[in-house]
């Protein structure tokens, strides 16, 4: 039961992993083609604007 419980947890853990995946691709409907949509995007606003990040280039 043990090993049952720890197959269906990694497993479990990726699909939800999948979700979240597909969710924010939805949320970032821009030109991203990469596998990972996450990636790069550490203090984006998701001000839906669809340019440069105005909030980054106010920083520097």
């Amino acid at each position: 039961m043990k090993y049952a419980i720890g197959i269906l947890g990694i497993t479990g853990l990726m699909i939800a992993w999948v979700i979240v995946q597909y969710l924010w691709r939805l949320v970032f409907m821009d030109k991203n083609s990469s596998e990972d949509v996450l990636a790069g995007r550490g203090d984006c606003g998701n001000c839906g604007c669809g340019t440069q990040c105005q909030l980054k280039t106010t920083k520097k």
